[in-house]
C-alpha cells in the first residue's frame, strides 16, 4: 500500500512512516498542504493520513480539496491532537473515513489503516461485474459478453487496477512500482506495450463503453464513454 502522510512535525512523520514501512507499506511525507496538493495528481496513493493543524493550509482544507477533486474516493485518516468531539464530527462530516487522536498507538494505526484499505479494495475471491466485463479474481480471468478474454497475468493486473481506479490518473512510474515492483530491467516502454495490448484485447478504445486514454507526460486514465 502506498500512503501519503501530511504532518508538519518531522519526528511524528518519521515515526508513522517507520511503523507503516515495517508492515511493507511505502510512505511519502509532506510538511505542508501546498506540496501535498501539488504532488497528489502525479501519484496514486492508496491511503491519506492527515494532520489538522498545519501552516498555510489546514488539514481540513486539504480534505475538502481531496473530496472535490478527481481523488475524491481516496480513504482518509485524520491523525491529530484535536480531541474535541466537535472536531471529530466536523472531520467525519466533511469526508474523513477515520479519526485518531495523538498520541497514537502503533497497533491501532496499522490496524485501522489496513482495515480501511481493505474496505476500499475488492476482495480477491470475488467475481465482480463491471458492465460489460466480469472479473474473476480467484482465476485472474475476464469475460466480455460471456466470452473469455485471453490475458497474461500482468495484463489482468493492469485491467483490474484500472477498473478499480477508473477516472483516476495513473502514472507510468506508479504502474511500474505497483505491477512490476520497478525491476531495473523494466522501463516505461514496457508499460506502454502492455497498455496497447490491453486496449486491443478489451476494446478500450470506446467500443465497449470504456476508453483507456493517454495523458501526455503523465500516464493513463480509464474513462466511461
Amino acid at each position: 500500500m502506498k500512503i501519503f502522510i501530511l504532518e508538519d512535525d518531522a519526528d511524528q512523520a518519521e515515526l508513522v512512516s517507520h511503523w507503516l514501512a515495517e508492515k511493507g507499506h511505502t510512505c511519502q511525507s509532506f510538511s505542508n498542504g501546498r506540496d501535498f496538493i501539488e504532488k497528489l495528481p502525479y501519484e496514486q496513493p492508496d491511503l491519506l493520513i492527515l494532520d489538522w493543524n498545519l501552516p498555510v493550509i489546514s488539514g481540513i482544507e486539504v480534505l475538502n480539496w481531496v473530496r472535490s477533486s478527481e481523488h475524491k474516493d481516496l480513504p482518509v485518516i485524520f491523525v491529530t491532537s484535536r480531541n474535541h468531539e466537535d472536531d471529530l464530527v466536523r472531520a467525519l462530516d466533511q469526508g474523513a473515513d477515520d479519526y485518531l487522536v495523538k498520541p497514537i498507538k502503533k497497533s491501532e494505526l496499522i490496524a485501522r489503516s489496513q482495515a480501511l484499505h481493505r474496505r476500499y479494495h475488492t476482495s480477491q475471491n470475488e467475481i465482480v461485474s463491471i458492465d460489460p466485463f466480469t472479473f474473476n479474481h480467484k482465476e485472474s480471468s475476464i469475460t466480455y459478453n460471456d466470452h473469455s478474454v485471453k490475458l497474461t497475468a500482468k495484463e489482468f493486473q493492469l485491467a483490474n487496477y484500472f477498473f478499480s481506479n477508473h477516472d483516476r490518473l495513473i502514472s507510468r512510474d506508479y504502474l511500474l512500482e505497483t505491477i512490476w515492483t520497478k525491476s531495473s530491467s523494466i522501463t516505461t516502454r514496457t508499460v506502454d506495450t502492455h497498455i496497447s495490448r490491453l486496449r486491443k484485447k478489451l476494446g478500450l478504445d470506446g467500443s465497449t463503453g470504456w476508453k483507456l486514454v493517454s495523458v501526455y507526460h503523465k500516464g493513463y486514465r480509464l474513462i466511461k464513454v
